[in-house]
């Protein structure tokens, strides 16, 4: 976790200035996409929502404690101009700067993001650390400049494939003597963007117009079971894998797709639903 902390007073430091991504990368020891997914899994906020609401919580301090004009605190701040600081200010805080700066009443702020080592006991993981040869996946996918697009856009997708003659034209490209799983993978880009593809393990190259096939690199993956609903397992797994894994154990995530496995035979609505979540790692010699 000192990574992150290290992260968090960079950003701290830098919020009237530009946040350079590449010394995050640096700083946290991690691809791009990996720290912006893993800060939204701990924190429970995306990393582009945190600087915009602590930059809004920052400039509220200009506002009350000096007679700075709104424009140049917009400026300072990063906005283009007085009417979209004006916009920001009031969806976060429900008052305009300049009421903000009139009236004896305090805002609730967002505070700085404090990282803090907890204990925590009898919450046993069980996973499996495998590796696996380079395999074949061929499904559909979109594409993301952010993972925060990601996160709002996913669920969508899911829908258009559950819902459409998609499913089953990916699920006729299925390896008959595979797992019958359906996967959700991401396949981190550059500059923390990133596709996602609905697929299924496959034997060969699809000839379908509208899908492709991508493969998966040969590599060491530990992989969780999620039980229960989905998404709430989902998230669940994935803040204790984050939270407690990972710090403790000499592995660390691969800049490589990760993806999950959900069967096909199965309601992700059950509460024995199980959703196996697999993550490429780097083992410490």
């Amino acid at each position: 976790m000192n990574e992150f902390a290290k992260v968090i007073n960079y950003i701290e430091d830098h919020l009237t200035d530009t946040i350079d991504m590449k010394e995050i990368e640096r700083l946290s020891q991690m691809s791009e996409f990996n720290f912006q997914k893993i800060f939204s899994v701990l924190s429970g906020i995306s990393l582009g929502e945190y600087i915009r609401k602590r930059r809004l919580s920052k400039s509220f301090y200009d506002l009350k404690e000096t007679d700075t004009k709104i424009i140049d605190i917009a400026f300072k701040y990063g906005y283009q101009s007085s009417e979209s600081y004006s916009r920001a200010f009031q969806q976060l805080f429900q008052i305009s700067p300049s009421n903000a700066r009139k009236t004896m009443n305090q805002l609730t702020l967002f505070p700085k993001l404090t990282i803090r080592v907890q204990i925590k006991g009898g919450t046993e993981m069980n996973y499996q650390i495998i590796k696996k040869e380079s395999f074949l996946v061929t499904g559909i996918k979109e594409s993301y400049t952010s993972v925060d697009e990601g996160q709002s856009k996913i669920p969508l997708f899911w829908d258009k494939f559950n819902e459409s003659s998609l499913f089953d034209q990916v699920v006729k490209e299925k390896d008959s003597s595979g797992p019958n799983t359906v996967l959700g993978i991401c396949l981190p880009g550059e500059n923390g963007a990133y596709n996602y593809l609905i697929g299924v393990n496959a034997t060969e190259v699809t000839k379908q117009e509208n899908l492709e096939t991508i493969t998966l690199p040969e590599t060491d993956w530990v992989i969780f079971k999620a039980v229960g609903k989905v998404p709430d397992a989902i998230r669940t797994t994935y803040q204790e894998i984050y939270e407690s894994f990972f710090p403790s154990t000499p592995y660390s995530p691969k800049n490589l797709p990760e993806f999950e496995s959900y069967p096909l035979d199965m309601d992700p609505m059950s509460e024995n639903h199980i959703t196996e979540i697999w993550i490429p790692i780097n083992k410490e010699e």
